[in-house]
C-alpha cells in the first residue's frame, strides 16, 4: 500500500520519486517482495494513464448530435455522446435514459486559478465528464433502460412524500447526493461533521447491522452473505460513491478473510482495499473525498492502539479528536480556518448523529412522512447555533511541503501514543500550525495579485510584514482567494466603479473580513454602499491613499462623465523603481483627458488593461504614453463578449509582455529590489 501511495504522490509531484526510490531500496534490502511491488506499481501507473487516455475532451464549439441522458438532478443534467459532459440547469424535462437529438455549446471545465482553488476539471474528469455544456435546443427521440432512471423515479417519490429538509438529508445520507444549502454546509464544516455526510461510509456499517439483525430475528439465519448481496445491489443502485464502496469492500474482505486459509490482519484488509480502489478508479485517487475516507478509516480501525483512555466514552472522545487531526490539512483547504471548539462539539454532535439521526433517516426511507420534518429543522438550527461558538482561527491553504511535514508530525505522534511515551508530542501539531498562520508577518516583499475572477476585476496589494492590505474591486473568487492566503483584514477596499463585475461580492467581503474603509469614484451613487455598514468615501483626481509607507495616487476621474465606465477610478502606485497603473473600465474618451492632464506621468512598468481588453479602451495614444513593460488583462475563459479584442492585443504587444487571467489564473507580482512575475499557470 505504501508503494502505491508514493506512486500516486509521484504522479502528482515528481519530487516524491525520491521517497519512492528509497522505499524500493528498503524493500530490496529487507524483503523478497520487490517483484510483486514493482508489478503493482506498473499496474497502478498503467491504470492511471489508460483512464486519462479514455477521456475524450471536445474543443469549445457548437455541436449537434444524438445524446443519451446519463443522470439528472435538481442542478444538472449529464449527457453522453462521443464524450460525456455536464449541463448546469434546473429547467429541463429530461430524465435518465432519454435519447435526444440536441444542439449544444461545449466549453472546457475550469482549471484552478490559485493554490487551494477548487479543481473543477479534475473533479469531473474523475467521473468521466470531460466538458461543460449549454443546451441550446433538443428533441426527444426515445428512451432506454438505465439504473439511474429507477433511482430518479424513486427520488421523485421521496421528494413528493417528504418536505424539503427531510428529503435533503435522506438524499445526502442514503443516495450520496449532498445538496445542503451554503450556510448549513458551512456549519457542518465548522463543527467538523462533514465526514458524516460525505466520506465516512458510516451508513453502510449501520445498514449492515440492521440487515443482519432482521435476518437473524425473522429468518433465524446468520445472513452475512445475504447482507453483503443486498448492500452490493444498494451501492450499485446509488452509483457506487467512493465512501460507500470503500466501506462495502471492507465488509466483503472481512467476510472472505473468515473463510480463507491465510488470515489477514486489519491492516492487510485496509491495504488490499486501497490498492484495489486505486487500480479500479485511478483518477479518483487524487480526490480529497477519497483520501479523507481512507485516512478516517485508518484512524478508526486502529484506535485501540492509539488511545490512552480506558473508558468507552473517553475513547470515543479521543477518537473523534484524532479523526479531526488526521484530516485537518484537507479541512483547512476547504474552509481556511481552524475551529477551536469544533473538535469538542464534533464529538457530542457526532454521537447524536450516529445514534439518533441515522435511525430516524432509516425510518423515513421505509415510512416516508411529513411528521419528522421539524426534527431536521431543529437539527439545522442547532448546527447554526453551535457553529457561532466554533472560535474560527484563520489559516492559509497549506502547501504540499507543509502538508507532508504535518503528516510527519502526525505519524510521529501516533507512534509515541502506541508506545505509551512522549504523548505530549501531539502538541507539536498546534505549534506548527500556529507558525504557518503567522508566516504572513515575516513576508519582506510587496505582493500584487491580479485575481482570476473570470469576466471581472479584482486586485490585492499586500505590504511587507503585514503592514497593510488594499483590495481593488471584488468579484466571484475574490473571497475564496483572500481566505486561501489567511488574510483577516483590509485597510481599504477600492471600487473603481459600481458595475457588478467590479463590486459583485462586496457584501461577502465585508462579512468575512474586517474592512476599515471603502473608497469609490466620487461620481458614483454612494447609496449603493449603505448595505455594507462600513465607512466609505468618494475620491477623484488629485486625491491620494496612504497605507503605511505606500502611497496610491488617484489620477482619475478628472470630471464627471455620462458613461459609468468613464467614471472609473484610475490609480497609480510606485514601489521602489516600479510603477503600476490601474485603469478599471476606463474609456478612450477619459484616457485622452488623462493624457492632456498627466502626459508622461502615465508611464508605467505594469498596466492593468482597461475594460478587460475591450476596444472601447486602450487607445493607441494612451498605450504610447503609458508604454507598459507588462500588461495584465483580467478576462474570463469563453466569455460571451469575445474579449480581449484582437486589435487591442496586437497594440499591447508592441510595448509589453501580456498576461491574461483566463490563461494564467492568478498573476502575482512580487516586488523587492527587483520585480518578479509569478503566474499560477505557466
Amino acid at each position: 500500500m505504501l508503494a502505491i501511495v508514493l506512486t500516486i504522490l509521484t504522479i502528482k509531484n515528481p519530487w516524491f520519486c525520491i521517497l519512492l526510490f528509497l522505499y524500493l531500496m528498503f524493500i530490496i534490502k529487507k524483503t523478497k517482495y520487490i517483484i510483486p511491488v514493482v508489478i503493482l506499481i506498473f499496474i497502478a501507473v498503467s491504470s492511471f494513464f489508460v483512464a486519462n487516455m479514455r477521456l475524450k475532451k471536445k474543443d469549445t464549439g457548437i455541436y449537434e448530435d444524438t445524446y443519451e441522458v446519463i443522470d439528472v438532478s435538481e442542478k444538472y443534467v449529464i449527457l453522453k455522446g462521443q464524450t460525456k459532459f455536464i449541463i448546469f440547469t434546473t429547467t429541463t424535462d429530461l430524465i435518465p435514459g432519454d435519447i435526444i437529438y440536441a444542439k449544444v455549446k461545449l466549453t472546457s471545465l475550469s482549471k484552478p486559478s490559485f493554490y487551494g482553488d477548487f479543481d473543477t476539471e479534475s473533479y469531473y474528469n474523475a467521473k468521466g465528464i470531460t466538458n461543460q455544456g449549454k443546451l441550446i435546443q433538443y428533441e426527444k427521440q426515445g428512451a432506454k433502460f438505465r439504473i439511474e432512471r429507477i433511482r430518479y423515479v424513486i427520488l421523485r417519490y421521496y421528494k413528493n412524500r417528504l418536505k424539503e429538509k427531510s428529503y435533503t438529508y435522506l438524499k445526502a445520507i442514503f443516495f450520496g447526493i449532498s445538496e445542503l444549502n451554503k450556510d448549513i454546509s458551512k456549519a457542518y464544516s465548522s463543527l467538523y461533521l462533514s465526514h458524516f455526510l460525505a466520506i465516512s461510509g458510516l451508513h453502510i456499517t449501520f445498514f449492515n447491522s440492521c440487515i443482519l439483525w432482521f435476518l437473524r430475528k425473522v429468518f433465524r439465519i446468520r445472513g452475512e452473505k445475504t447482507s453483503l448481496l443486498i448492500l452490493g445491489m444498494y451501492i450499485y443502485f446509488i452509483g457506487y460513491p467512493m465512501s460507500s464502496l470503500r466501506a462495502f469492500l471492507f465488509l466483503l474482505l472481512q467476510e472472505i478473510n473468515k473463510k480463507g486459509t491465510i488470515q489477514y490482519t486489519k491492516l492487510d484488509i485496509f491495504s488490499i482495499s486501497y490498492i484495489g480502489m486505486v487500480i479500479l478508479f485511478p483518477l479518483k485517487a487524487f480526490q480529497s473525498g477519497f483520501i479523507l475516507s481512507y485516512i478516517v478509516s485508518f484512524i478508526l480501525l486502529f484506535m485501540d492502539d492509539y488511545s490512552p483512555a480506558h473508558t468507552k466514552w473517553k475513547k470515543k472522545f479521543f477518537s473523534s479528536g484524532l479523526c479531526v487531526l488526521s484530516i485537518l490539512p484537507f479541512l483547512i483547504q476547504q474552509t481556511n480556518q481552524i475551529f477551536l471548539t469544533g473538535i469538542v462539539l464534533s464529538f457530542i454532535l457526532g454521537v447524536i448523529f450516529s445514534k439518533f439521526i441515522l435511525p430516524i433517516i432509516l425510518v423515513l426511507l421505509v415510512f416516508p412522512n411529513f411528521v419528522i420534518e421539524n426534527l431536521f429543522l431543529w437539527l439545522d438550527q442547532s448546527l447554526l447555533f453551535f457553529s457561532q461558538f466554533s472560535c474560527p482561527f484563520a489559516m492559509p491553504t497549506l502547501s504540499l511541503f507543509n502538508v507532508v511535514f504535518y503528516y510527519f508530525l502526525f505519524v510521529l505522534s501516533l507512534i509515541c501514543l502506541t508506545k505509551k511515551r512522549r504523548k505530549y508530542v501531539i502538541f507539536s501539531i498546534p505549534v506548527y500550525l500556529f507558525f504557518i498562520a503567522t508566516l504572513r508577518l515575516t513576508n519582506p516583499y510587496y505582493r500584487i495579485s491580479y485575481i482570476d475572477v473570470g469576466q471581472g476585476d479584482s486586485i490585492l496589494i499586500e505590504l511587507p510584514f503585514n503592514q497593510g492590505n488594499v483590495l481593488i474591486d471584488t468579484y466571484t473568487k475574490t473571497n475564496s482567494y483572500l481566505q486561501s492566503i489567511g488574510l483577516k483584514s483590509l485597510d481599504f477596499v477600492i471600487l473603481t466603479h459600481f458595475d457588478k463585475d467590479h463590486c459583485g461580492t462586496l457584501e461577502e467581503i465585508c462579512q468575512n473580513f474586517k474592512v476599515k474603509q471603502i473608497l469609490y469614484s466620487a461620481y458614483e451613487d454612494s447609496e449603493r454602499l449603505s448595505i455594507t455598514q462600513v465607512k466609505s468615501m468618494g475620491i477623484k483626481s488629485g486625491d491620494f491613499i496612504q497605507v503605511a509607507s505606500l502611497r496610491i495616487d488617484v489620477l482619475g476621474p478628472i470630471e464627471e462623465y455620462s458613461n459609468s465606465n468613464a467614471n472609473s477610478l484610475v490609480l497609480k502606485m510606485k514601489i521602489n523603481d516600479y510603477t503600476f497603473l490601474f485603469t478599471g473600465d476606463l474609456t478612450k474618451e477619459a484616457e485622452l483627458d488623462l493624457i492632456k492632464k498627466y502626459n508622461n506621468e502615465l508611464k508605467c512598468n505594469v498596466l492593468k488593461v482597461g475594460h478587460h481588453g475591450s476596444k472601447t479602451s486602450s487607445s493607441k495614444d494612451f498605450l504610447q504614453v503609458a508604454s507598459p513593460e507588462i500588461s495584465i488583462i483580467s478576462v474570463g475563459v469563453n466569455n460571451s463578449y469575445y474579449l480581449p479584442d484582437e486589435e487591442v492585443v496586437q497594440d499591447l504587444k508592441k510595448y509589453s509582455t501580456i498576461y491574461m487571467t483566463k490563461d494564467h489564473g492568478n498573476i502575482k507580482i512580487i516586488v523587492g529590489k527587483e520585480m518578479k512575475i509569478c503566474p499560477y499557470r505557466k
